[in-house]
């Protein structure tokens, strides 16, 4: 059975390294011309995902031509405040979609484009995929702008290539490789082994140690290590490059024992339904606590990535003789540097103790599991977990809030993705019920996660364990004009909108009766209107309406007049 998974999983590698090898044949644009430092590689361990492009810096500012990789046409336009921002998908010939995100705005004739959409369907947030041939590019054109835009942490460009039928993400490194200059080896920050069923150093917590430097140049772990039973390996570890002091996810990680080559991974592409199974793939406690990835070179039973090219036992190796076994990590790069680091484990006889069930309920990872109070049920689908689960369940009275506090689960377990809970009301005071909503306690203070009352109950979806109580918002958000004095001389107009509970859902914005284009970024409070020449007339007094409105319902209006 696990051969031929990874006979299966093989097949991405194959087809890449074909489509990887084609790519000299043909020339490809780099989509900056500049010095392609980058700022993140494929595959790279983020919150809940795979990094699924390369991030091209753009020397701390915006504003830089993207050109297209290749001819094609453009098949997707995406807007949006979150996420990729402004991003342009262009499809090409050979099979292959190129992805470029977080711009500042597109071409000029892509630009016209998208806001006749977004005046035609009166909205600033768009999804749009126009016909093959409306906006056809040439190879190294340039289609829009680099910017900053959505969920980017600073300026740069998101450049990703996909498989056009499937939409799997593939690494675009090897189409630039020649271009990135890189002679610089991974770095070993510390390895972690942990008890799976067995005894680490007399324990059954994980060990973490540190490679340190002796005299005579050779790097040893700083602490001896010995075990019994079966035991897992984790490592953190970085890939770092020429002349930049960014740090990037490892291409591949190989373990041997006793000189057997044991497990391998190496991330070529992934599905985007899969990317969550990152938290499978590192120590997701660890992160959740420390804020440290660890990637774990065992695999979960429940956990189906493709990225695994040798698991003997699942990765997870068995110490039975008393006896030093020969450990090797090799760490490797796009451009083939490597570090190399051997160690020993040594096999040292002792009791292995039995797990105790502390929880309410064992949740099988291969099978639908439940659990149902008088004011209080959560549903896992098959497929949800990673491992079997000891799963914990206990309440707590609230001076807040119109149920008791459920602590659900344990915060450090993943889960895969959303589940269906519902929580009991202990007290129902109002009368439009769409205010309810339940929301996870951080710290003690209420996020809002959403919901839908039912039958004096609210039922919303999870995707992490954690405590929860159901809230309610009865307030309408904030709504504040910026210097409105001033709106006829700058022809722009802005506001600012804050919401203090559930957050903010919609706004919309109309001069004279008529859609007002308000557009908005993320990582901004502001929305902003830039009065359109072409719609509004110059030289008299207008009409503004703002509404805005939260996610459960309620709304703040502003109208005025201004002149232009």
């Amino acid at each position: 059975m696990l051969r031929n998974t990874l006979l299966y999983m093989l097949l991405p590698l194959a087809t890449l390294t074909a489509t990887a090898q084609a790519g000299p044949e043909r020339t490809y644009q780099i989509p900056v011309k500049m010095q392609p430092f980058l700022s993140g590689n494929f595959a790279e361990l983020r919150n809940n995902h795979f990094h699924s492009g390369i991030d091209f810096k753009t020397q701390g500012s915006t504003g830089h031509p993207i050109y297209s990789f290749d001819e094609g046409w453009v098949s997707r336009i995406s807007v949006s405040p979150w996420g990729y921002g402004n991003a342009l998908y262009i499809s090409h010939h050979n099979g292959m979609t190129t992805v470029y995100a977080h711009l500042e705005n597109f071409s000029p004739e892509i630009r016209r484009y998208v806001k006749d959409y977004q005046y035609e369907h009166e909205t600033f947030i768009a999804d749009i995929y126009p016909d093959k041939e409306d906006l056809p590019v040439k190879r190294g054109e340039i289609v829009a702008k680099s910017g900053n835009s959505g969920s980017s942490g600073g300026p740069h460009l998101h450049f990703e290539i996909r498989d056009t039928e499937t939409q799997d993400p593939i690494d675009p490194l090897p189409y630039f490789i020649n271009k990135v200059k890189d002679t610089t080896k991974p770095n070993l920050r510390n390895i972690r082994i942990y008890p799976i069923e067995g005894v680490v150093n007399g324990g059954n917590a994980p060990v973490t140690t540190n490679p340190v430097r002796k005299e005579d140049g050779s790097t040893v772990l700083n602490k001896t290590v010995t075990a019994w039973g079966k035991i897992g390996i984790g490592v953190k570890a970085y890939d770092r490059m020429d002349e930049t002091t960014n740090i990037y996810g490892v291409k591949q990680v190989r373990l041997f024992v006793d000189d057997t080559l044991h497990f391998s991974m190496q991330h070529n592409r992934f599905a985007f339904a899969d990317t969550r199974y990152l938290n499978s793939l590192i120590d997701y406690a660890d992160w959740q606590s420390r804020r440290s990835m660890v990637m774990k070179l065992f695999i979960d039973p429940g956990n189906n990535l493709n990225c695994y090219r040798q698991a003997i036992d699942r990765g997870e190796i068995t110490i039975n003789e008393e006896r030093p076994y020969r450990i090797r990590l090799e760490l490797s790069d796009a451009h083939g540097n490597k570090k190399v680091f051997p160690f020993t484990i040594r096999g040292k006889r002792q009791e292995i103790p039995e797990p105790k069930q502390k929880g309410v309920r064992l949740f099988a990872y291969d099978q639908d599991n439940s659990y149902h109070t008088d004011s209080f049920s959560i549903v896992l689908p098959q497929g949800m977990l990673y491992t079997d689960l000891d799963f914990t369940y206990r309440t707590a009275s609230s001076a807040k809030g119109f149920s008791k506090v459920h602590h659900v689960g344990d915060p450090l377990v993943p889960i895969h993705s959303y589940v269906d809970m519902k929580i009991a009301l202990t007290s129902d005071p109002l009368s439009d019920k769409s205010k309810y909503y339940i929301a996870s306690l951080r710290n003690g203070a209420p996020a809002y996660i959403g919901g839908e009352y039912e039958n004096g109950t609210v039922k919303t979806a999870i995707r992490n364990f954690g405590s929860f109580i159901v809230m309610a918002d009865t307030i309408a958000p904030v709504l504040s004009p910026i210097n409105p004095e001033g709106w006829g001389k700058t022809g722009t107009i802005r506001y600012r909108m804050s919401d203090g509970e559930s957050g903010i859902k919609t706004w919309r914005g109309e001069v004279d009766g008529q859609f007002a284009l308000f557009e908005h970024d993320g990582k901004s409070s502001v929305i902003s209107y830039r009065i359109d020449t072409q719609k509004i007339g110059k030289g008299k007094k207008h009409t503004l309406s703002v509404v805005l409105t939260d996610k459960r319902g309620n709304e703040k209006r502003d109208e005025r007049t201004f002149y232009w």
